[in-house]
């Protein structure tokens, strides 16, 4: 049995079929290791002026912030590392397969609206509880006792209840939404998914098969099918609680990649599957003066939509830069992306969280209708997903992966995994750039088909000039290869992979397996290190 992975990524597993004991003095070390790790998370707090982790409703937690949001995880990856050491086994796995109590437990309290009744720094009785929610007093001291212990509420006093940080975010815009979606939809679907994985085989799901939503609900079609013509009241709460997600993703998005750089390939981007446009309009909104336009479509689009599209979002704006985009105009055009893809030649054609609801098969399908239409020299297709970590992934980015198969059939993957279903897509396709967030999974991975060794070198090259676009014309080779070593180092410590050419700036085999491109490049008797490629 191979070694189980603990979330600060050390081994704590079994060798040769004996456990590994700890040495003598390694638990006291790990609270010190703790310790250490606190006081560091501390120093970033200080530095940037944020007050220090509390249970308070006003002490909201920013992840934009890589060295400081690194610091935390450490903490909490020793935290439950140690918390799992010092429990006793048979009671934390006692305690373990009890937790769908909890969400029960979560799920009355959305449903009563707790959260909203109890005031942001303030206290209310189990007795005004009742009042508000017409819930019996005994039931709710009930439930709220579960809860409390996993701090999403505080008792100060029994049966006195009060905010934490993470009932006020039970607060805000949407969130009831989210928490329906997950409590419900998400609870209900896992609750069979030991039943359809046994039906299948115990394999990877594929089309056709049952999944835990299908047996949930007793539904022969898929989850978009059934939200859309069964129970279109949970479809709008599912709608909803994906503007919830939104809030924040969508920001980061625009800044992610240079969509301003499709400019010079058309600037059409295809917004595949792409709802009301949301995403489409921020990318216009952050770059209003690059010639892009945006093709919005999805299968169940409507000749009404695009006003829709336009009154739900006027006046938005786009991060931290404050741009409106409320004169972006979008295209909204009806299409299933299993049916052959109608535009020809975009710049780009985008996937933003579609792949990952879908299994294996239907990718390769959704990916294939999309290549006849691409041009080989400009057109690209950009995937905005999640990319697991190839070791010690995150928690949450290891129960999305079973949320996605239990409801949808689908998975999130590791770079590995999206390399090979490109390739099986169509063996011209190959990931050619992975642009990941420093503070979230998301990552957009660009996917170009083969291009001549020369010309991929050079397109390799011009990229990295573009991202250092602030440096004056007149480049040499040698800085280009300089800020190539440079990325290639910073994006295998984030993401660690190994870096060779076969993927251009960012691969997953040994970089001494292949000649870089650029090397190669290097050889033809025009080129030399003193070439200004942007002239060549």
């Amino acid at each position: 049995m191979a070694p189980h992975t603990t979330l600060s990524g050390e081994s704590n597993g079994h060798s040769n079929g004996q456990p590994k004991e700890k040495e003598q003095g390694d638990y006291a070390e790990m609270g010190r290791k703790l310790l250490r790790n606190m006081e560091t998370y501390g120093v970033h707090l200080r530095l940037e002026g944020m007050a220090m982790p509390s249970l308070s409703p006003s002490a909201a937690v920013d992840t934009s912030s890589e060295p400081r949001e690194a610091a935390r995880m450490r903490v909490v990856e020793l935290a439950q590392e140690i918390l799992a050491i010092t429990m006793d086994p048979g009671m934390n796995l006692l305690i373990n397969s009890l937790q769908f109590h909890f969400c029960s437990c979560l799920k009355i309290a959305v449903d009563l609206g707790i959260a909203e009744k109890i005031p942001k720094h303030g206290q209310l009785s189990a007795r005004e509880l009742a009042d508000a929610t017409g819930a019996q007093e005994k039931l709710l001291v009930r439930i709220m006792r579960v809860l409390v212990t996993k701090y999403v509420f505080a008792e100060d006093q029994p049966n006195i209840y009060s905010h934490t940080a993470m009932s006020w975010v039970m607060c805000g815009s949407d969130q009831k939404y989210l928490l329906n979606h997950r409590l419900d939809d998400g609870f209900r679907s896992s609750s069979r998914q030991a039943d359809a994985l046994r039906l299948s085989g115990y394999r990877e799901p594929v089309m056709g098969d049952k999944y835990g939503f299908n047996l949930a609900f007793q539904s022969e079609g898929n989850f978009w099918e059934y939200i859309t013509s069964t129970e279109p009241k949970r479809g709008h709460n599912f709608n909803s609680a994906m503007r919830a997600v939104n809030i924040n993703s969508l920001n980061m998005i625009p800044e992610l990649y240079p969509f301003d750089k499709l400019g010079e390939s058309g600037g059409l981007i295809v917004d595949i599957g792409g709802g009301l446009g949301q995403v489409g309009r921020q990318i216009l909104g952050y770059y209003p003066k690059s010639g892009l336009q945006c093709v919005v479509q999805d299968q169940f689009a409507t000749a009404t939509s695009v006003a829709e599209i336009n009154d739900r979002t006027k006046g938005q704006t786009n991060g931290d830069e404050g741009r409106c985009d409320s004169d972006v105009q979008i295209t909204l055009q009806q299409h299933n992306f299993f049916d052959p893809q109608p535009i020809k030649g975009a710049a780009a054609y985008f996937l933003r969280h579609i792949l990952h609801d879908w299994p294996d098969s239907a990718c390769i399908d959704i990916l294939r209708q999309i290549i006849p239409a691409m041009d080989e020299e400009h057109s690209r297709i950009l995937i905005c997903d999640q990319v697991m970590s190839e070791e010690s992934p995150s928690i949450p980015s290891i129960l999305y992966d079973i949320d996605m198969m239990s409801m949808f059939g689908g998975k999130e993957r590791q770079l590995s995994e999206w390399k090979v279903l490109i390739a099986e897509a169509d063996e011209r396709l190959r990931i050619t750039h992975v642009r990941k967030s420093p503070t979230s999974p998301t990552t957009i991975m660009e996917d170009s088909t083969h291009l001549t060794k020369k010309n991929r070198a050079k397109a390799q090259w011009q990229d990295c000039f573009y991202r250092y676009s602030g440096r004056e014309s007149d480049i040499r080779a040698a800085d280009v290869i300089d800020s190539i070593k440079a990325e290639d180092l910073a994006i295998e410590q984030a993401i660690n992979i190994d870096v060779d050419s076969e993927d251009e700036l960012y691969v997953s085999q040994s970089r001494h397996d292949i000649e870089p491109e650029w090397k190669q490049w290097m050889k033809e008797p025009t080129v030399g290190r003193d070439t200004d490629i942007l002239k060549y």
